[in-house]
Order: structure tokens, then sequence, then C-alpha cells
């Protein structure tokens, strides 16, 4: 099942707003299916009217399936990806500034293999960027795991502009699909956080059977 999962505040958000550790579900929802098709990740990529403010598309979205899959999702997540179905990648940029964030998701055939895999790419991606000016950042959805983190804002002095950047990386499952948002040199965390939001509703609604743009 998935659930509502909120993290700990670091980065973005204050204390106040959630003191749960990562992953801790609050609310249960619908069962949800496992194995989406390439078609079905197309469907739920964020896009168009359905990104938050602050975001817009500049790549044409690709799906990929096969050995394909698997490769790229053996690149991600450090796992030999058993069961990989489909996977599926969008790049946004983010405004002001020049920002981006990438969309990146992978499909399986059960909810355990997407869970090894999901495992795998926490531990990878954190011991890749393992500092001490790691932070938490507070995330607010639908998923059955959910695992973000930050850096402090930093100023890009070779732009000339007077203005903070932002990274961030949010790692989710939801039932038997792993999708993964990094985002760099954003202007603030809140348009990764509530990219994060919609990306989770959109899967949860596909493979619901639901239209998620509804």
């Amino acid at each position: 099942m998935t659930a509502c999962a909120m993290l700990l505040a670091g980065c973005g958000g204050s204390d106040a707003e959630s003191s749960r550790p990562n992953g801790d579900s609050i609310e249960e929802h619908e069962e949800v299916q496992v194995g989406l098709s390439a078609a079905q990740i197309r469907e739920a990529m964020p896009d168009g009217d359905m990104l938050p403010d602050g975001v817009g598309g500049i790549s044409r979205p690709d799906t990929f399936e096969g050995q394909e899959a698997g490769e790229k999702c053996r690149t991600e997540t450090g796992t030999a990806c058993s069961g990989v179905v489909a996977s599926g990648l969008h790049a946004y940029t983010t405004y002001p500034g020049e920002g981006d964030i990438f969309w990146t998701a992978f499909t399986f055939d059960t909810a355990e293999n997407a869970q090894v895999a999901w495992k795998g790419m926490v531990t990878g991606k954190r011991k890749g960027d393992e500092s001490d000016d790691l932070k938490e950042l507070k995330v607010s959805v639908h998923a059955d795991e959910v695992n973000a983190y930050c850096f402090p804002p930093a100023y890009d002095y070779s732009s000339g502009k007077d203005m903070k950047f932002h990274d961030a990386k949010v790692m989710m499952r939801i039932g038997g699909t792993v999708v993964l948002l990094v985002g760099y040199d954003m202007p603030d965390f809140k348009v990764i956080q509530e990219l994060a939001t919609g990306a989770a509703d959109r899967v949860t609604k596909v493979a619901q059977g639901k239209n998620p743009d509804a």
C-alpha cells in the first residue's frame, strides 16, 4: 500500500512542520498496480500545466524498455535491477535562474524488486554525496518509502547575480515504481518539494487506473 510520508526538516521547511523520520507512513491509500509500462510511465510524467510554479519542461520525455531500461536502472541504483519493466526520463528548468531538475523513474514486476532497487539507490546516492553539510529535506508525498536530502544554499559568484543556488535529491518508491528527482542550482527548495508531491501523486493515479490530470 502507498502511504503519505513526510521527512524531517533540514534545508526546506521548519522542524514544526514535520517530526517524522524518513519513510514513516501516516496515511493508507488504495492498492496500486506494479509493472507499469513505458506508456504508463510517460503518462505519469509531470508536464505542462501540471508543473509547479518555477518549473518548466526543457526536454522531450524519453521512455525505455528491456535491456536499455535495465542499463539505466543499474547505473542509477547500483543494483542488478531484477524485474525492471520500463524506465522514463524528463528534464526541467527552474526559474528565476538557470537551474535544472531531472526526473527519472523505473518500474518493476513486484514491489519487492522495486524496494531492493530503491534501497540500493538511497545507499549509493547518499554515500556519493556524503558530507557534513548534507541535510534532510522535508517533502510531503504519497509513497511507500521516501528519502530526500539537500545541501545548504550557496552563492554562484560567477553568475554575477545576487542569488542563492540550491541542490537536492528526492528518492521515492510508490508500489512497484521508483522515482528519482535530482535538482541543481535551483532558486529554492520549494520547486523540487512541490514537484515531488505532484510526481508521486501522478504515479499513484496511473497505477490505480485513474487519469493523472484529473
